[in-house]
């Protein structure tokens, strides 16, 4: 197994968010769908599934389904090294992964495959009642204004508006995204929708945000929420929360 992707720094900052709410996992590597992990979190709170299809990589060697068990810190304190400009490299060899960064010459590290089965989760089906999209930047400032006030994320959709809210022992926080200011790209709700979630895990995966195009907040009233991040060459991370019902 031999792939190369072009920026070290987004597997870099899409790896550490995961790393602070998965301790272990598999990666998948399959010949024609390309690279997949996805996990769920020990509080089964959250789900995350990142994928980068095969096209997404300048050279992609599979020539049968590759699983290897890893630990999610141990590969994002070898991804913290990587520089502007740094190729990614992924191997695979003698129950070794190999991460290597190509750039201002070539360095590589070799951890021992865990010994860990992938947990067989299934595609989530849910229909959501508001899809909403904003730029990563405007999503990532959302969460750090919310952070100041509570711990509990409020989102509120309706037909030309997408609100979030916090409370707290500090007072009340509100944020307002319209297609006027040009925060708010897209959105389409189905009457009004509102549901709350623990922004905990929100702040701890906010940091693939910076290597995002765009973030998808999918959600119903009281029900799980899907946030996709939108990656370069079309991969996607995305993770399925599950809400707080007061």
């Amino acid at each position: 197994m031999h792939i190369v992707f072009f920026d070290a720094r987004v597997w870099r900052y899409v790896i550490a968010a995961i790393s602070k709410v998965i301790e272990e996992g598999v990666f998948v590597v399959d010949p024609d769908e390309g690279f997949r992990f996805r996990a769920m979190d020990p509080s089964h709170v959250v789900m995350v599934d990142l994928r980068f299809p095969r096209d997404s990589f300048e050279e992609f060697d599979v020539t049968e389904t590759v699983n290897i068990g890893v630990n999610l810190e141990d590969i994002a304190k070898i991804l913290r090294r990587a520089r502007k400009e740094d190729k990614l490299k992924l191997g695979y060899e003698s129950g070794k992964l190999i991460v290597a960064f190509s750039g201002r010459g070539y360095r590589e590290f070799r951890l021992p495959s865990l010994d860990i089965t992938a947990e067989q989760l299934p595609e989530p089906q849910l229909e959501f009642k508001a899809n909403v999209r904003v730029m990563s930047d405007t999503y990532r400032d959302m969460i750090k204004d919310i952070e100041l006030i509570g711990d509990i994320l409020r989102f509120k959709a309706t037909e030309d508006e997408f609100v979030v809210q916090s409370s707290g022992e500090l007072g009340e926080a509100e944020i307002v995204f319209t297609r006027e200011s040009g925060s708010l790209l897209e959105i389409e709700v189905e009457n009004e929708q509102i549901a709350s979630y623990t922004l905990e895990y929100f702040s701890d995966l906010s940091g693939a945000a910076r290597v995002a195009d765009a973030i998808n907040i999918r959600f119903s009233t009281d029900m799980p929420a899907l946030v996709e991040h939108e990656l370069p060459q079309g991969a996607k991370f995305s993770f399925l929360i599950a809400p707080r019902v007061e």
